[in-house]
């Protein structure tokens, strides 16, 4: 019996204009109606997705977000943090040397703003702050933090060519001692070693006493890879790449066509 379902925002919940299409959002209600415990699992600070809470109905005391790519799971209705991975200052200061080295823009993010440097690298800035989210942003001199700040990620978004061509580049033990993920082909996200949607949703499952195989999960891009891999139902998008379609169980229409309505539909009125 499906108890949960997590879904993704951007590419999967979302249409390319950013918003829940009707079919979608009658889906939602629909699984909700019936108990099942709706997730959505995205990369997204949480005040960049908050606005979202009402319109799902996410308003009661039972209901939850995994934020910032798996590094937080929050209360949907007032934010309180339940599981949380941060990374240090010293983490940043590791990874904005090599950003810097390979003209790369980066934006560390904790839980009230998306920092921005005094300056991006020439001809390379980010446009996280301006096309991609909604969350706060202020500039800061990323050489004053102190050393008790904690991020839940840092973000490297820039067009996609130039991060294509660069993204070899970026030192391996740095890719390996984090956890590294491609969350669009033009952006870059870091967290916290073992730091992941996937993770995020077996820490979750065990601490609401859930089996994997209640649960349904629906993504559309890499980051969505490791939670689409564990052994619950998987979902990938219409819009989702091949390796992706190749790993679910079931592949649905697109995040412009209802995929999610048909996915919600597909699981529990099978029931």
């Amino acid at each position: 019996m499906i108890k949960m379902i997590a879904i993704d925002l951007d590419g999967t919940l979302l249409n390319d204009d950013k918003k829940i299409i009707p079919e979608n959002l009658e889906a939602l209600h629909y699984a909700h109606s019936k108990g099942v415990k709706i997730v959505i699992c995205t990369g997204r600070p949480y005040l960049a997705m908050k606005y979202l809470v009402d319109e799902i109905g996410l308003n009661t005391e039972e209901d939850y977000v995994i934020v910032f790519n798996g590094a937080q799971v929050r209360r949907a209705s007032d934010g309180k943090v339940l599981l949380s991975n941060t990374l240090s200052p010293q983490d940043f200061e590791l990874w904005y040397a090599e950003t810097a080295r390979l003209d790369l823009p980066i934006n560390p993010i904790d839980d009230e703003w998306v920092y921005e440097p005094l300056a991006y690298p020439e001809g390379y800035p980010s446009f996280y702050t301006t096309k991609l989210s909604n969350a706060p942003a202020t500039v800061k001199d990323y050489a004053t933090f102190s050393e008790d700040h904690r991020f839940n990620k840092f973000v490297i978004t820039v067009d996609e060519e130039h991060l294509t061509r660069q993204r070899p580049k970026i030192n391996q033990q740095l890719m390996e001692d984090y956890s590294v993920s491609l969350s669009h082909p033009f952006q870059l996200e870091v967290m916290s070693k073992g730091t992941d949607k996937g993770s995020a949703i077996v820490g979750f499952a065990k601490k609401l006493g859930l089996d994997l195989s209640e649960i349904v999960a629906i993504g559309d891009q890499e980051n969505d890879r490791q939670m689409l891999s564990l052994p619950l139902n998987s979902v990938a998008m219409g819009n989702a790449s091949d390796s992706l379609k190749e790993l679910a169980d079931y592949v649905t229409g697109t995040n412009n066509d209802s995929g999610v309505a048909q996915a919600i539909y597909h699981y529990l009125e099978k029931e």
